[in-house]
């Protein structure tokens, strides 16, 4: 069986990076961002998927906005009034909703800013919309805001991950009490169902994180190296209007054979969610550094970002699973603006 490398699909890859030239001129000169929204709890991974596609289409193109500074009520005053940030009528979607028309008029609007840090609110900055802005929060998927959006996604990590990963970051990062946090954490459960679990309905992809399950698969007893942490990664996605040209894969198929591979599954199912239909992709374990990074470069030479230029990981998506996720996400993406530079033409 022959192997499928990066050399073989170097002739692709340069035809692809032609057309790809044209459509980021083409994006430098939309006088209307294409807007992308990333919804999902607290703590739940958004940064890690919004950075995904940031690094692999280039800073020049993509800026995020945060909508926590939306909040009604700073750190303190919601202490004293035991509102949540997740109820939606805790949070100005009205102003936020403004400031995404704005945005797809191709204004700069006065973002307000919450520091996570203090708890406090700080003095706006002028936002100035890039060719794609890439809208973060906890809401962002509300019925009110979707219009103003051309791409969404929906992070919806298992429990356990969730309540590790905010753990994590509010006590280690942003200076929480832990029992502060504890109630605060046992108090929203019931505020995510009610408030923002709804939202993955209606979005273009959505990606479910739960602990790797590689173990389970062994027969017997597991000899199988992972790294800790790692992480199985499904992708629900809605099939694009229209297909990009194929996504070559350099994957060794013969490397299976080897007991001393690092392992990997990855599935795809397809199937009806939410009376949409839909792929589900899974993966799980690790893939060789080869095939992300001949995947990752035939992306990067796609879009024609130097991939010297291209934005450092941050040391949380290290996870080979949740690298390809990212992968799979940003050329789903790609296959968006695509149909929507099509659509403009």
């Amino acid at each position: 069986m022959e192997t499928l490398t990066a050399t073989e699909t170097q002739p692709m890859t340069n035809s692809v990076q032609f057309v790809c030239a044209t459509a980021r001129q083409q994006l430098k000169q939309l006088r209307s961002p294409i807007i992308v929204g990333v919804a999902g709890d607290s703590g739940s991974g958004k940064t890690t998927y919004s950075n995904g596609i940031r690094r692999l289409l280039g800073s020049d193109l993509v800026s995020t906005l945060c909508t926590d500074g939306y909040h009604k009520e700073d750190r303190e005053q919601r202490q004293i009034s035991g509102r949540l940030p997740l109820d939606p009528a805790a949070n100005h979607l009205d102003r936020l909703a403004e400031h995404l028309k704005a945005l797809k008029q191709g204004k700069a609007v006065p973002i307000p800013v919450y520091n996570h840090g203090s708890g406090k609110f700080e003095q706006p900055e002028n936002f100035v919309p890039t060719p794609i802005v890439v809208v973060e929060g906890l809401h962002t998927l509300y019925p009110e805001l979707i219009p103003y959006l051309d791409f969404s996604l929906y992070v919806d990590p298992d429990h356990p991950v969730k309540w590790q990963w905010k753990w994590e970051r509010d006590l280690k990062r942003r200076g929480h009490k832990a029992e502060q946090l504890e109630q605060e954490m046992l108090q929203r459960e019931a505020a995510f169902k009610r408030w923002i679990d709804f939202q993955k309905i209606d979005a273009n992809v959505v990606i479910k994180i739960f602990h790797s399950q590689l173990q389970c698969l062994a027969p017997h007893q597991f000899t199988g190296i992972l790294p800790n942490p790692c992480y199985k990664v499904e992708l629900i996605l809605q099939p694009a209007p229209v297909p990009l040209p194929t996504l070559p894969l350099p994957f060794d198929l013969a490397a299976m054979l080897a007991v001393d591979q690092p392992p990997f599954m990855l599935a795809a199912v397809p199937y009806r969610y939410w009376g949409r239909s839909a792929i589900a992709i899974h993966l799980d374990g690790v893939l060789s550094q080869k095939t992300i990074a001949g995947l990752e470069d035939y992306i990067v030479n796609y879009t024609g970002i130097p991939t010297d230029e291209a934005i450092p990981e941050e040391q949380y998506e290290l996870t080979s699973a949740t690298r390809f996720a990212q992968l799979l996400i940003t050329w789903r993406f790609l296959e968006q603006i695509n149909y929507l530079l099509q659509k403009n033409r």
